[in-house]
């Protein structure tokens, strides 16, 4: 996918902080957006896992 095609579906405001992060490297940006996506992912299982233990223990 092309960076202007990602960043019309994300916004320039989402992609604004990437890009900073990234020295303004658009190839780079889009990469970090994404592997932020997955690792947010990631940390949802880990809350949800959690909320129901602990919805489990009371």
């Amino acid at each position: 996918m092309q960076y202007a095609e990602f960043e019309h579906i994300i916004s320039l405001q989402r992609m604004g902080r990437y890009l900073v992060a990234c020295g303004n490297r658009k190839r780079k940006a889009m990469a970090l957006y994404k592997m932020d996506i997955r690792l947010s992912q990631e940390e949802y299982v880990l809350v949800n896992y959690s909320e129901i233990a602990l919805r489990n223990s009371i």
